[in-house]
């Protein structure tokens, strides 16, 4: 089993050749992109994480704040949001799982607030749907179970 340490480290090596292949003119044939790069205004911050919020996906949620706060500085959004940088740095990792405390605190501190909207109609019909579901009926088991407590 491979640790984690050298996994990073080939697909370093792996982005960097990528990244040194150039064509016949020496000019390079591919170029990083990073979305933070182009994240300047508050208005195009909000614009992203709306984008991602209409997903519904809370990997990619996260993923976007934390794109948005690199955008902007990891120092300076953990200062305003009263938080340590490596406690935000592991608020925003991958597969964690931060409290919403903690979300409303760097949205404030990017300069946004949270608004709610009605969903389009499909995404209404199948919550509505959902909720007027019946309940699952106790099995068999169950039932026995509880008339025997009763008796």
């Amino acid at each position: 089993m491979k640790s984690p340490v050298r996994k990073r480290r080939s697909s370093a090596a792996a982005r960097a050749k990528l990244l040194s292949l150039t064509d016949s003119d020496g000019q390079p044939l591919f170029l990083p992109f990073d979305v933070a790069d182009y994240l300047r205004s508050e208005e195009d911050v909000a614009g992203f994480l709306t984008e991602s919020f209409s997903d519904g996906r809370s990997d990619e949620i996260l993923h976007a704040i934390f794109t948005a706060c690199r955008a902007r500085g990891m120092s300076k959004i953990a200062r305003a949001a009263s938080l340590g940088r490596e406690s935000l740095y592991k608020a925003l990792a991958s597969r964690s799982h931060p409290r919403f405390e903690t979300i409303l605190k760097v949205v404030r501190a990017l300069g946004l607030v949270m608004e709610l909207k009605p969903a389009p109609k499909e995404i209404r019909r199948r919550a509505a749907a959902a909720m007027a579901a019946p309940k699952r009926r106790k099995t068999v088991r169950a039932v026995a179970q509880t008339r025997r407590k009763s008796a």
